[in-house]
């Protein structure tokens, strides 16, 4: 092979690297609907622990996706509920949890009862 052939090849693979390499950071979209998270909001910071802004589930985040890795705080979102539905809920797990519990306190009074 003559020299100038044998570069040929070496050329169109560095230009083919140095394409890639040169290639612009696409941007990622984050939707957080399909997470299964109730609606609440979402801390996102950079790489260096900046504050990048604050998103809501049910909204699209755009980053680039280049400078990661990014950190998601979930804020807390608070849930009121009724009373009597609470005191409800806890009946039904005393109800289905009876012998459970009930093997508990038994075992709870005989080690008392021991001492």
């Amino acid at each position: 092979m003559s020299p100038p052939a044998s570069l040929l090849p070496s050329f169109l693979l560095s230009l083919l690297l140095i394409s890639i390499l040169a290639a612009p950071a696409a941007a990622l979209s984050i939707q957080f609907q399909d997470s299964g998270l109730g609606t609440q909001d979402i801390d996102v910071f950079g790489p260096d622990g900046e504050y990048i802004e604050t998103v809501n589930t049910s909204s699209v985040l755009k980053i680039n996706g280049t400078d990661g890795p990014y950190t998601f705080k979930l804020r807390p979102a608070p849930a009121n509920q009724d009373p009597g539905t609470l005191l409800q809920d806890l009946l039904n797990v005393l109800a289905n949890n009876i012998l459970i519990i009930a093997l508990i306190l038994v075992g709870i009074f005989l080690l008392a009862r021991r001492r």
